[in-house]
This record gives structure tokens, C-alpha cells and sequence, in this order.
């Protein structure tokens, strides 16, 4: 098997969308999750399943952004550093960056629809997505792109398993699962 950058990217945002291997992609970790389950706040405090993939949604919405910027020269990345660059030392930019509130509210949960209408959205930016890296190729991965694909992937990969886990603290986490 001989993959060329783009394929593995490619491959490894399939496998956090909607393959499973050997650890769980958002599909899997939403199906089946009503808003009552999806607003719930763990014991303790923390974020809810419904904060989590807003904030998903807003980073993964800002990577295609990101990836289908065209102008020669203005890159959209460049106007928010999002976790910084690998190595680069922790500054008072982080502060501003962290301030921001990407999770948005902790969701209602007797609003179905608008759960439903969120994790549309996410399927929606998946398909986007999948569609931004089908049309690169590896002449045109950048350096940074290759450092925001990268931590994209592992930016989504954490938060998964977070959903599992609160899913599992509620209860709503399916038995066979198990």
C-alpha cells in the first residue's frame, strides 16, 4: 500500500466521522442521543454532550474554511491561531484564544429539534470536509495545513471520547456497547 499524505488525512477523518475502527467515530458516539442526554451536565460540572459538539462544529466549520481559502497571500488561519503552533511557548495570546466561547450554552433539553438541527449541522460539516480534502492533493498541502489537519484530527478524537464518556456517566451509553 503506498498512501500519499492526503489519502491517510483523508482516511483518518473518515475514521472519526463515521468508521469504526478501533475506537469510535462522532457517529457512533452520537447515535441514538436524545436533548435531554445531550444537555446533561455532569456531577462536578464540565461541559455537556451538546457544548461539545458546538465546539466541534465551530473548529471543524473553521478547518474547511481554512482548508477552501483561495486569496494568494491571506490565509483565514492566520487571523486566530487555533492552539498554537507545535513547540511555540505558551503566551498571552493562548488567554484570548481560550476566552473565546466556542461551546455555546448547555443546550435545552426538551428541544429536540434544535438538537436534531445540530447534529445535522455536524453531518453537514463532515460532508463539507470530506469534500475540501478530496479536491487536495499533496502539491498543494502546506505546511500548515499539515499542522492544522493534524491537530484537527486530535482535537476531535479527544472530545469523542469525552461524549462517550459522559454518556456513560448519565446512563445513555448503549449496553452492547459496552
Amino acid at each position: 500500500m503506498n498512501l500519499k499524505p492526503m489519502d491517510i488525512f483523508r482516511m483518518q477523518y473518515d475514521f472519526i466521522w463515521d468508521t469504526e475502527t478501533w475506537f469510535l467515530p462522532i457517529e457512533s458516539a452520537l447515535k441514538g442521543l436524545n436533548s435531554a442526554d445531550a444537555s446533561w451536565q455532569p456531577p462536578g460540572g464540565g461541559n455537556t454532550i451538546w457544548q461539545t459538539v458546538n465546539h466541534l462544529n465551530y473548529y471543524n466549520a473553521l478547518l474547511v474554511r481554512q482548508l477552501n481559502d483561495t486569496n494568494p497571500g491571506k490565509k483565514t488561519y492566520n487571523h486566530k491561531i487555533t492552539y498554537g503552533d507545535i513547540g511555540e511557548p505558551p503566551s498571552s495570546k493562548w488567554k484570548a484564544i481560550f476566552a473565546e466561547n466556542t461551546f455555546g450554552d448547555t443546550g435545552d433539553p426538551a428541544d429536540s429539534e434544535k438538537w436534531e438541527a445540530t447534529v445535522a449541522e455536524t453531518r453537514q460539516i463532515c460532508e463539507d470536509l470530506r469534500k475540501s480534502l478530496a479536491q487536495m492533493n499533496d502539491s498543494q498541502l502546506e505546511e500548515e495545513h499539515v499542522g492544522v489537519l493534524s491537530r484537527q484530527i486530535l482535537h476531535n478524537v479527544y472530545h469523542i471520547g469525552q461524549i462517550v464518556f459522559i454518556r456513560k456517566q448519565q446512563g445513555s451509553w448503549p449496553k452492547e456497547r459496552e
